[in-house]
């Protein structure tokens, strides 16, 4: 039996091929990567994200933490930002358009572009067809970035189809590795506790053929995974797995951001496990 699986909006579909009926299960609506399997608890004590002091004045008016905007097609939209926080974009279609964000704060500029493969797109839409009750579900994709100062922060959207965006405080959940996460296009994580040590991420996709992770710590620092070769050579979208070692020096709490124009599964267990 295949089975392949999908997010979108929040709402993970489980497709089984040869079965009539579909397993839908919740998902996080907050994040497009949404958690799998079991969030473990640590058994010392674990250090929960704090609550981030913003930089400058915190009493100014004219910055805030949060955002919000809505259109339609192209747009170019700004907001006076908290510097020292890390933000989540999410971006929110009544279906899927492909899309770019070139978020600019400061000196600091952050291209994000989801665009799945025509494999994803259909079988996300083949999803949406077969049960009614997600027909009208929104589809949503997520990426984070890191404003280091009070400034006033460009969001440029290239897209078709109408649009909202929403910027936030990433979520901290108390969990540690062995921890999931799945999503379709880009996603980004919650933060989550991550101790000093070995760890595999093991990485499984369908329906595309790019793929990129990196983790980003709770102060804004950026760390690339260097992903071993995930593709076949042929032109054709295959399902694929690969196993990625990471080395965590200092414990502390990190988000992940997945850029993938496809369907992708994702967790991370300590190396021994």
């Amino acid at each position: 039996m295949k089975i392949r699986k999908i997010k979108f909006s929040g709402i993970t579909v489980i497709l089984a091929v040869l079965l009539v009926a579909f397993l839908l299960v919740a998902g996080c609506t907050q994040n497009a990567a949404t958690p799998t399997g079991t969030q473990t608890s640590a058994t010392t004590p674990a250090t929960t994200a704090p609550t981030a002091t913003p930089t400058g004045d915190a009493d100014s008016p004219e910055y805030t933490v949060d955002a919000s905007f809505e259109g339609s097609g192209n747009g170019d939209v700004s907001a006076y930002l908290k510097g020292g926080i890390v933000r989540m974009l999410k971006v929110t279609q009544p279906k899927y358009e492909k899309a770019s964000v070139v978020v600019t704060t400061g000196d600091a500029i952050y291209p994000f572009e989801n665009e799945l493969t025509k494999e994803a797109e259909t079988s996300i839409a083949d999803a949406k067809n077969a049960d009614e009750s997600v027909a009208d579900a929104k589809y949503i994709w997520t990426q984070a970035f890191y404003v280091p100062q009070d400034i006033e922060t460009n969001f440029k959207i290239e897209t078709t189809g109408d649009w909202k965006i929403d910027v936030d405080v990433p979520l901290a959940i108390n969990a540690i590795p062995p921890i999931g996460f799945r999503g379709a296009g880009d996603g980004s994580s919650s933060f989550f506790q991550i101790n000093k040590g070995d760890y595999t991420v093991e990485v499984s996709v369908e329906d595309a053929d790019k793929l990129s992770i990196s983790l980003m710590s709770f102060d804004g620092k950026i760390y690339a995974l260097d992903i071993p070769k995930v593709f076949s050579d042929s032109k054709e979208v295959t399902p694929g797995s690969v196993k990625i070692p990471l080395k965590i020096d200092e414990s502390g709490n990190y988000l992940i951001n997945v850029a993938c124009n496809g369907m992708w599964e994702l967790n991370i267990a300590p190396a021994s496990a």
